[in-house]
């Protein structure tokens, strides 16, 4: 008796697959009755598609039969009787199995189930590793899953907006445009940028030439002179946002540094979309009107912020623009203090041991110490972009100034007098 088929179900691969199967059978029958020898026919069909794919000549005969026998039945694929049950495996191993890997889905398989022969949960030659995967995989915790699963708390779970300007700013970089100059000279620049979660204000954003730390507290530095002090940082696990320079810079001006966690990048989606907006919208515009250096192209980005994202109807913002937030809902904005000595402040940290000649190596030169300092282990404060200013330190304590090393000039005998000492001004 034939099954009848049901059409609801058009769309289950193993339906497909039967029609496949009888779109071949039928295409047989056809050819056969035109007079062709079996053989034939099975070769032309074999280089034929049947739902997508090419099968072999022994496989299209065995449909045939088949159908011959026991009609449009035939052709679907029987279930195994054994489905879904896992006879080389307990309940009580597999139970053990998946509540070890559970434990510790960071181990591989193999290393789980050593750890439960060693125990005595599961017996040698009593199973194999693709049972051991097929019953992982069916509880979604074999390798793939896990790599795909989110982890949990992985930060934000629903849409958030922050109520006030500056409780919360975003922090991030992206690739920047290629620039050539006109001496051929062709530079890769890199953007960082904060995004004020409450206004989607950008309180600053600069190209820079490298993605370093040094080049993140320069945006950063100009960020707070412009738009005030933020009650909360966001940024992801990227090294220069983890490093305990950040840490220390903002733990001195109150502000608490938060890290998305593990594949949470989404919970930054706001910055994300802007920079997709700034790509689409003042990137696209440098194809038609280049620019010759990497100050013209922050020139231009700055007067682009200003004049048109931040005077933009925002269609997350109920039509406000950016600007028109920022400004109704700075409620009680932190500023620092006028007197704030924002290059000391921000002075990138390097520890150094002084050689035998009183000098260091920084960035590639050499600086002069105090000659009493051969030895020590002593902290460089220093500015990388205007290097006007590179202090010593000893301990959280002010010791000096370190001086560019002019060798023809130390031909010269020199006592610790020339060199400038503590200076009680500085706070310790």
């Amino acid at each position: 008796m034939l099954r009848p088929v049901n059409s609801s179900n058009s769309e289950n691969p193993e339906d497909l697959l039967t029609l496949a199967r009888h779109a071949a059978v039928s295409w047989i029958e056809q050819s056969l009755s035109e007079d062709l020898p079996l053989v034939r026919v099975l070769a032309l069909a074999s280089e034929r598609f049947w739902g997508g794919k090419l099968y072999s000549a022994s496989t299209l005969e065995a449909w045939f039969y088949a159908y011959r026998a026991g009609g449009f039945a035939a052709l679907q694929r029987k279930p195994r009787k054994d489905k879904g049950s896992r006879k080389a495996l307990s309940p009580e191993a597999i139970e053990a199995l998946l509540q070890l890997r559970r434990q510790h889905p960071q181990l591989t398989v193999q290393v789980l189930v050593r750890r439960l022969v060693e125990q005595g949960r599961l017996q040698r030659g009593t199973f194999s590793m693709p049972s051991v995967y097929r019953v992982l995989a069916a509880h979604a915790l074999d390798r793939r899953s896990l790599r795909h699963a989110p982890p949990p708390l992985s930060g934000p779970t629903k849409a958030f907006e922050t109520p006030h300007a500056n409780e919360l700013w975003m922090a991030d970089l992206m690739f920047g445009p290629t620039l050539k100059l006109a001496s051929g000279q062709v530079l890769y620049t890199r953007l960082f940028a904060l995004l004020d979660d409450c206004s989607r204000l950008i309180p600053h954003a600069q190209y820079y030439l490298s993605e370093d730390l040094s080049c993140f507290l320069d945006c950063f530095r100009q960020a707070l002179s412009r738009r005030g002090l933020p009650h909360k940082l966001y940024t992801d696990r990227g090294k220069i946002f983890t490093s305990q320079h950040l840490q220390i810079v903002c733990a001195n001006l109150q502000i608490r540094l938060l890290h998305a966690k593990p594949y949470a990048a989404w919970s930054r989606g706001k910055l994300e979309r802007f920079f997709r907006t700034l790509q689409e919208d003042f990137e696209a515009r440098l194809v038609l009107e280049p620019v010759p250096t990497l100050d013209a192209l922050n020139q231009r980005l700055w007067r682009w912020l200003e004049v048109e994202y931040h005077q933009r109807p925002h269609r997350g913002l109920e039509g406000q623009s950016p600007a028109e937030r920022f400004s109704a809902r700075a409620v009680a904005l932190r500023t620092a203090d006028p007197h704030t000595d924002w290059q000391r402040l921000f002075l990138h940290r390097a520890q150094r041991r002084v050689r035998l000649d009183a000098t260091v190596s920084l960035e590639g030169r050499f600086w002069e110490v105090p000659p009493h300092l051969r030895g020590r282990i002593i902290q460089l404060r220093f500015d990388p972009f205007a290097w006007q200013r590179v202090e010593i330190w000893i301990d959280d304590r002010y010791v000096g100034l370190a001086k560019l090393c002019n060798k023809q000039l130390n031909s010269k005998t020199y006592s610790s007098a020339h060199y400038e000492r503590p200076d009680q001004s500085f706070p310790a």
